[in-house]
């Protein structure tokens, strides 16, 4: 869902080739599902209309990944994804246990593959409980075959991507929601795509976009807020772990937060007027908590940007999927001919990163 802040946020346009050489952690299912739905009508739970491949299976996140890494791999940026791990109690949609059920679900869909039952497969496929955990599956199998690092949260990729950026770990996140800005990432980055457009949610319909950058400091300085009343603003407008207070819109929420200085005074102060009954203080607490102290993976010995490997881009994309394969063959091509060239170019820079260093020695 993301917080809706966006109408109090500064953005400033910032050129592609800024970006080049520096360390961008991506959040995952963000801009997976942006690559997902690029070529899809209706953003529903019915996806009868998506493309799939012989298999029943849905391919657009394979193209939309394969294509995002070698633009970044040709703009010299180097792509660190984040996913989400366990899910809080507090999110708001959850199934029972999503894991669970995936796993059931996908031994289903291997079995109809099996007996060549095509419509059921693509029944399972299609649904709901099997079609985003496998995408997210797929994807983290075709990162790894791309030789391109990832980090599975502790729990959620947004707080993984701030920890990364506050650290020097990373330079800037890439995403199109604005939690990482509650989780306190310094920088984000938005737009970044190769079409510099963007499908209007549930349209035939693409506006033009340009990359922008958002700097928390300037976004703080700008509203005359804290970090912690930052936060104070999210939870009363609804984050992904409370529902907003109705008839509360962001102009509003700011100027209560800005007059009362903490949302416990506002409750104090606005009662008659709203509805604060499901915001207790333990709930705004624990969501404080969440985005003030969140759970991240501190340790991170693996990270490196590997040689994409043809073969096991080959298995998952052509003798798994059966995508065409002189299509992959061209793309595997240009990612490992853009991968060959960014790695030069990192190595004639002055001064890297130790993460950036370990690949250099390691291709080199």
């Amino acid at each position: 869902m993301g917080v809706k802040i966006q109408e109090l946020v500064l953005r400033f346009p910032i050129e592609i080739s800024q970006l080049a050489g520096k360390i961008i952690a991506i959040d995952g299912p963000n801009i997976i599902f942006s690559l997902f739905t690029f070529s899809y009508k209706n953003q529903e739970y019915n996806f009868s209309n998506l493309i799939t491949d012989r298999t029943q299976r849905a391919i657009s996140h394979l193209y939309g990944i394969l294509y995002r890494i070698n633009f970044y791999y040709s703009k010299k940026i180097i792509p660190l994804f984040c996913f989400d791990g366990k899910v809080s109690e507090l999110k708001r949609i959850i199934t029972k246990d999503q894991l669970h059920d995936f796993r059931i679900i996908k031994q289903w869909y291997k079995d109809s593959i099996k007996h060549k039952k095509i419509e059921k497969a693509r029944k399972i496929a299609l649904g709901k409980e099997f079609l985003w955990l496998n995408i997210i599956e797929e994807s983290k199998h075709l990162l790894h075959a791309l030789g391109v690092p990832y980090i599975e949260s502790p729990a959620s990729a947004e707080s993984q991507c701030a920890y990364l950026v506050k650290n020097n770990i990373a330079d800037y996140t890439n995403t199109q929601d604005f939690d990482a800005l509650i989780f306190g990432c310094p920088f984000i980055i938005q737009n970044l795509s190769k079409s510099l457009k963007r499908k209007v949610q549930g349209k035939w319909i693409y506006k033009k976009i340009s990359p922008l950058l958002i700097e928390l400091s300037s976004t703080l300085k700008s509203l005359n807020l804290d970090q912690f009343q930052l936060v104070d603003l999210a939870i009363l407008l609804g984050t992904d772990y409370n529902s907003g207070v109705k008839k509360i819109g962001p102009k509003t929420a700011l100027s209560f937060i800005k007059k009362y200085q903490s949302l416990e005074n506002v409750i104090a102060h606005e009662k008659s007027r709203y509805d604060f009954n499901h915001l207790n203080s333990m709930k705004i607490e624990e969501i404080r908590r969440i985005f003030l102290f969140p759970e991240v993976l501190e340790v991170m010995n693996n990270l490196y940007w590997d040689v994409p490997n043809r073969e096991k881009i080959r298995e998952l994309l052509c003798e798994d999927h059966k995508l065409n394969k002189e299509r992959v063959e061209n793309n595997i091509e240009k990612v490992i001919e853009n991968h060959s060239k960014c790695i030069t170019y990192l190595r004639d820079l002055k001064s890297q990163s130790r993460y950036i260093q370990r690949t250099l020695d390691m291709n080199f």
